[in-house]
């Protein structure tokens, strides 16, 4: 069994919680939060045996073999570094840092420590993801040319830690964003970025917080393929669902979910985080790399630090 200690208690890690009490690998001893009472009724939900407050202190407990880490962003490089130092595997929530310098050092310190590293781009656990990569590979749309992806929420925005720079590292591109730029890469066999184009800045919430709720970018690829993504919050109108992406290739086109779903559709449910975890508990068991790695999280993160510097300059 691995022995997994849960880092933060918010709502996404509900969802991992439950994929390793679904795994036959998996088994949950702890979880830390600053908040104690919040992580206590966290505990009661899901049966984890011991609350702490001091992440630290369980960062290097032996009692412990794993952790997910789903804190706020500006936590994940410290939190993951100190866990892999002492041996721990990590999986950690997107974006995997707050800078690609943060990602290196979590990549040496997984090397130094002899663990295991992934990244929680959830959205290429999706089934219906996964289906448009076959179709992809397959050559069934020929050459890609372009994809176009969304990372937006319509009438709503976060509140909170999300909206804080400093925790944060940003807005809506590392909110909601960085789904759209690893599905599109996921989708098109992992290539490298080779240009960042983008513009983005706070349009729909001025005078409420600083971070950008509106981008785009354009992201050209090694394979040649260029990739448009839309980053949001607040806008007016969804033209994808979050990760939702459209194919151009040389032999058709093709979306990953149609823009009329049925009713009843549950978009962010549970099975692709039991997938996600599943892969993590797996990677640790059979001693092998997982995907995604430290290092898919470091190009989605280059793409994000590449399109704030292109916004910056834009806007000179």
């Amino acid at each position: 069994m691995t022995r997994v200690a849960l880092f933060g208690c918010g709502w996404i890690q509900d969802f991992h919680a439950r994929g390793v009490l679904a795994h036959s690998r998996g088994e949950l001893v702890a979880v830390a939060n600053w908040r104690e009472a919040s992580a206590r009724a966290f505990a009661e939900r899901h049966g984890v045996p011991r609350v702490t407050t001091d992440w630290e202190a369980l960062a290097s407990d032996p009692g412990i073999d794993a952790a997910i880490v789903a804190t706020p962003n500006a936590l994940h490089a410290p939190q993951s570094i100190a866990l892999l130092r002492a041996g721990k595997h990590v999986l950690v929530e997107k974006p995997m840092a707050t800078s690609v310098a943060e990602c290196d050092a979590m990549i040496a310190a997984a090397r130094e420590g002899g663990a295991v590293l992934m990244v929680a781009h959830c959205w290429r656990f999706r089934d219906e993801v996964r289906a448009m990569r076959a179709r992809v590979a397959a050559g069934e749309l020929g050459e890609i040319v372009k994809t176009r992806g969304y990372g937006v929420h319509a009438g709503w925005g976060p509140s909170g830690w999300f909206v804080d720079p400093d925790l944060a590292g940003g807005g809506a591109l590392v909110d909601m964003g960085v789904h759209a730029i690893d599905t599109a890469r996921y989708l098109l066999g992992d290539p490298d970025p080779v240009r960042v184009c983008a513009v983005a800045g706070t349009r729909y919430a001025r005078g409420r917080y600083t971070v950008d709720d509106d981008g785009i970018l354009l992201i050209s690829w090694s394979n040649g393929t260029n990739s448009v993504v839309e980053s949001g919050w607040w806008q007016p109108h969804l033209g994808g669902l979050e990760a939702d992406t459209e194919l151009y290739g040389t032999a058709g086109y093709a979306r990953i979910w149609p823009p009329e779903m049925p009713e009843g559709y549950e978009h962010t449910s549970q099975p692709m985080y039991t997938a996600q975890v599943a892969e993590f508990l797996d990677a640790i068991a059979e001693g092998r790399e997982p995907r995604p790695n430290g290092e898919d999280g470091r190009v989605v993160m280059r793409v994000v630090e590449e399109a704030y510097a292109s916004a910056r300059g834009a806007t000179r």
